[in-house]
């Protein structure tokens, strides 16, 4: 993950033609010690950040989340099998848990805040708070408790924060970049991949995020929390042009990172899932070409991993979709979709349910569907479920709704509700990681997910 990541950076230089780029990356200190940010200047920090973003939404957890919520399937009987089927180990994601600190991660996110701070910029530091919660968010969503207010400086064996610590922390955060953004500032500028330095759009995806966070605390913490994440995604991404995406060139090593694992030895091994595929079809979805390429009877079809006895001439491949055919395709994060998507639950779960059908149905009409008068809640989430392909986040939503209904894989009895820690910080961090990672991968659970969902 973190040759992916320093791959990333350098594509993205010559993506945007950032000057100073190539001095960074092939500096003697760089090349020695890639990790120390004192080598790079902010604007350098920043591209690395981002492009460490891009690799954590699109990477190894981004495949392993797809198929276990049946997005995608593994065959062959090669690691993507076998990891599709909950047998994983501390080994299996060492380098993403690591990304949440190193390469771009906390680290230099940090070392961007204390520059910006001293520059008195505040609508890059708040952007770079932004950056900040994104990064974490999805470090703790993964693994539950992890390190972060002690997880910068010197101590070699930081504690890990609750769960439910870091989300209140990182709302805080939020809240703080919100009004650092909204403070003024010359900001990135053309450094900022995503929304080039434009105040409104980071503000309205901050607040998606603290809608997300909202969400991800519901069935620990009850319904009260809907209300909350209503209130903030109504201030969220307003319109589909404002989406958070990654982005690409068509170069060799600058490619979508899903298009590049397409096209290596174990890229035919990751195939179309049943469940994403069934539910397309049965909706007849416009984006079912944009996902999966046609089986071998020119139509679509997906692996059943519950049954493992789907005949492989009915399963369509993800080699060959729109997405894996633009190997320069900007893979969402977070957006318009997802946002009026949060509203229409938030909406639905707090009884109101015309607010829950104009959200559901602004994205459904967007994508050539009809809409439905009076959803319910599994309407909803299926909604979600499509729009969200490849996207981290369905995992965060079926183990708060269960929805949409899924068996897990043959043998197994629930579909695991977290990643464990990765082996470099149980090995240099053991008091504070040995003792998740001691319980098996089938009864592990994070504080905001208590329980597992049914079998079906």
């Amino acid at each position: 993950m973190r040759f992916i990541t320093y791959a990333a950076v350098a594509s993205l230089c010559s993506v945007t033609s950032l000057s100073g780029c190539s001095n960074f990356l092939d500096s003697e200190k760089a090349v020695a010690d890639p990790n120390n940010p004192t080598a790079a200047t902010t604007n350098q920090l920043f591209v690395a950040s981002l492009a460490n973003i891009f690799g954590e939404q699109e990477g190894p957890v981004a495949m392993n989340v797809c198929e276990w919520m049946q997005q995608c399937a593994g065959v062959g009987g090669r690691f993507v099998e076998v990891q599709g089927t909950y047998s994983i180990s501390s080994d299996s994601f060492d380098g993403s848990f690591q990304s949440i600190y190193i390469g771009g991660g906390l680290n230099q996110i940090r070392q961007i805040e204390a520059n910006t701070e001293a520059s008195g910029d505040k609508l890059y530091h708040g952007i770079a708070e932004v950056v900040e919660a994104m990064d974490v968010l999805w470090g703790t969503d993964i693994w539950g408790d992890i390190p972060y207010s002690d997880a910068v400086g010197a101590n070699p064996t930081p504690k890990f924060d609750p769960q439910q610590q870091i989300y209140a922390d990182l709302l805080t955060l939020l809240d703080k970049a919100i009004a650092d953004i909204g403070a003024g500032g010359t900001g990135p500028g053309a450094y900022d991949l995503v929304y080039a330095g434009d105040a409104t759009k980071w503000t309205e995806a901050a607040h998606t995020l603290k809608a997300r966070i909202y969400l991800h605390q519901e069935e620990k913490l009850g319904a009260a929390q809907y209300t909350s994440a209503l209130a903030e995604a109504r201030k969220g991404i307003s319109k589909p042009a404002d989406d958070w995406n990654t982005v690409h060139s068509s170069a060799t090593s600058e490619r979508n990172l899903w298009a590049q694992f397409q096209l290596t030895s174990f890229g035919q091994d990751l195939v179309a899932g049943s469940a994403l595929v069934n539910l397309m079809v049965a909706q007849n979805d416009p984006r079912l070409p944009e996902y999966f390429a046609k089986n071998s009877h020119g139509g679509f079809g997906g692996y059943n991993v519950a049954t493992q006895t789907t005949p492989a001439d009915s399963v369509s491949s993800i080699l060959g979709s729109g997405r894996t055919n633009d190997v320069t395709f900007s893979q969402p994060i977070i957006t318009y979709d997802e946002t009026q998507l949060i509203i229409a639950e938030a909406a639905f779960q707090t009884n109101d349910k015309a607010s829950a059908a104009t959200a559901l149905n602004a994205v459904r009409t967007r994508h050539g569907k009809s809409a439905i008068a009076s959803p319910t809640l599994a309407d909803i989430m299926n909604e979600k479920y499509i729009a969200l392909f490849q996207n981290v986040e369905t995992w965060n939503d079926y183990k708060r709704t269960c929805l949409p209904a899924l068996k897990p894989a043959k043998s197994k009895l629930v579909i695991p509700g977290r990643f464990l820690y990765g082996s470099t910080e149980v090995q240099t961090n053991p008091d504070n990681a040995k003792a998740e990672n001691e319980q098996p991968i089938s009864t592990g659970r994070n504080w905001n997910d208590p329980n597992a969902c049914p079998s079906s």
